[in-house]
C-alpha cells in the first residue's frame, strides 16, 4: 500500500488587538486553507485519491478596549474516489460531501509583556451538509446541517512588525452537533429501483485537548 498526504496551511490573518491606541479601529481579516491529499494502492490495477480541504474566512475591526467580532463564512470538502489502470471491469466508487455555511469569533487581546501578547478567542459555525456515495450497485445522497462551538483560551500572539504577528494555539475544547440524512437507492441492471431506504444519523460530540504540537499562523493588520 502506498501512501502520500500533503498537508497544506496558508494564510491566517485574524483580528489581534494590543495595548497600544495605534491598533484600534483597525480592520481585521482572517483566513485560512487546509488541504489534505492522500493516494493508496488497493490492488495492482486500482488506486484512490482522497481529498480533504478546510477554508474559512472572517473580517471584523478591533475597538478602542482591545476586543473584536469578526463575520464570515466556512467551507468544506471531503471526496474519495477510486480509479483502474486497466481495461477490465471493476466497481466504481466515489463518496463525495460538502458543508458551507457561516462563521463568528469573539476575541481579546492581553499584553502580557512587551511583543507578546495572551489572545483567547471563541468561535461559533454552522453549516449546511451535502454530498453523494456512488457505486456500482448503491447510489445514495445525503443532506443535513451541524452547528459547533470551539473555544481557544491558550492562543497567544507574538508582534514581528507593526502590522504583522504571528500566533500560536497550545489547544482548546467545544462542542459539536451534527445530523445527516442518507436517502439510498438501488437499481438492478436495467436502472430499476428494487428498494429504497433513508438513514438518520445525529452525533453529538464534546472535544478538548492541551497540547505542547503547536500551530501556527501568521496575523496582519492594517
Amino acid at each position: 500500500m502506498k501512501k502520500i498526504i500533503f498537508t497544506f496551511a496558508l494564510f491566517c490573518i485574524i483580528p489581534n488587538l494590543l495595548f497600544a491606541q495605534d491598533f484600534a479601529g483597525k480592520r481585521i481579516y482572517n483566513g485560512n486553507l487546509s488541504l489534505n491529499l492522500s493516494g493508496q494502492t488497493l490492488s495492482p490495477s486500482t488506486s484512490r485519491t482522497n481529498l480533504i480541504l478546510n477554508a474559512t474566512f472572517l473580517t471584523g475591526k478591533i475597538r478602542d478596549n482591545n476586543t473584536y467580532t469578526a463575520f464570515g463564512f466556512n467551507f468544506g470538502v471531503v471526496s474519495s474516489k477510486d480509479s483502474q489502470s486497466s481495461t477490465t471491469s471493476f466497481n466504481k466508487n466515489s463518496n463525495s460531501t460538502f458543508n458551507i455555511g457561516p462563521a463568528i469569533q469573539f476575541g481579546k487581546f492581553v499584553k502580557v509583556f512587551d511583543k507578546f501578547y495572551f489572545a483567547p478567542n471563541t468561535t461559533l459555525g454552522a453549516s449546511y451538509i451535502f454530498g453523494s456515495i456512488e457505486s456500482q450497485t448503491t447510489n445514495r445522497s445525503s443532506s443535513g446541517f451541524s452547528g459547533r462551538i470551539n473555544i481557544s483560551p491558550l492562543n497567544f500572539v507574538y508582534q514581528i512588525q507593526n502590522n504583522f504577528l504571528l500566533s500560536m494555539n497550545l489547544g482548546g475544547f467545544g462542542i459539536n452537533y451534527s445530523y445527516i440524512g442518507t436517502s439510498q437507492n438501488n437499481p438492478n441492471s436495467s436502472g430499476t429501483t428494487l428498494n429504497s431506504s433513508d438513514t438518520n444519523v445525529y452525533d453529538l460530540s464534546v472535544f478538548g485537548n492541551i497540547t505542547n504540537n503547536t500551530g501556527i499562523g501568521a496575523y496582519y493588520l492594517f
